[in-house]
């Protein structure tokens, strides 16, 4: 969850609504998703599935504090640093997202596999983010639209099998992370960082949201 390619400085104004978007993840992001574990246990879901929703709970709530530490940092020094846990908590968050739903679907060997090249290509993005800062920007805008989709190829098993709102929540988050980018491209238009965050902020809402009616509403 980030807003530009080269820490692009910002008026007053922009600095003061992402503030408020970032604050809004921040409160919400760590209290729905304690929310969703609690009750998907009390709900009697199994502890496979309790420790699945625990990583995309703190997938969730890692992109967003990460994110809004370096974008409302200051230091160029510490916000240089930040700015590699930023861009790397977006792999984990997509990753942390497909996991409960992966592990939802009866155990096959497509499953393992989907499961493993997910978190082999969320580690890669990492591997870029955290080792290679500020190149291949291209390659790493890429393997987030990839990882975000990589799922595609899984429609006709998920078919079925996951709840109806929770297919459709988890499709329109998707395509609002995909429309985000041509913001968070557009460097030179005021307010594209908060535009940016906001959209991000309504597709994990999505994605929430999904996870509740999978795995709280219909278990």
């Amino acid at each position: 969850m980030t807003g530009g390619r080269t820490s692009p400085q910002f008026t007053p104004g922009e600095y003061r609504a992402d503030a408020v978007v970032h604050g809004l993840g921040l409160v919400a992001g760590p209290v729905f998703g304690l929310w969703l574990v609690l009750s998907a246990a009390a709900g009697g879901a199994t502890t496979g599935v309790v420790l699945a929703l625990a990583v995309y709970a703190l997938a969730m709530v890692g992109m967003l504090a990460g994110s809004a530490a370096y974008n409302m940092a200051r230091r160029p020094a510490l916000k240089e640093w930040l700015r590699r846990l930023d861009h790397a908590g977006i792999y984990v968050a997509i990753a942390g997202t497909y996991t409960p739903l992966l592990l939802r679907l009866p155990t096959t060997m497509l499953v393992a596999v989907a499961l493993t090249v997910v978190w082999a290509v969320a580690g890669l993005g990492i591997g870029l983010k955290l080792l290679a800062p500020r190149r291949f920007e291209r390659l790493g805008l890429a393997l987030y639209v990839g990882l975000g989709w990589i799922g595609l190829p899984l429609v006709p098993t998920l078919s079925g099998r996951l709840h109806s709102d929770a297919g459709l929540l988890i499709a329109v988050g998707c395509l609002i992370y995909t429309a985000g980018v041509g913001p968070y491209l557009l460097e030179r238009l005021r307010y594209h960082n908060v535009v940016w965050h906001a959209m991000v902020l309504v597709a994990a809402a999505c994605h929430g949201m999904a996870m509740w009616a999978e795995f709280v509403t219909a278990p």
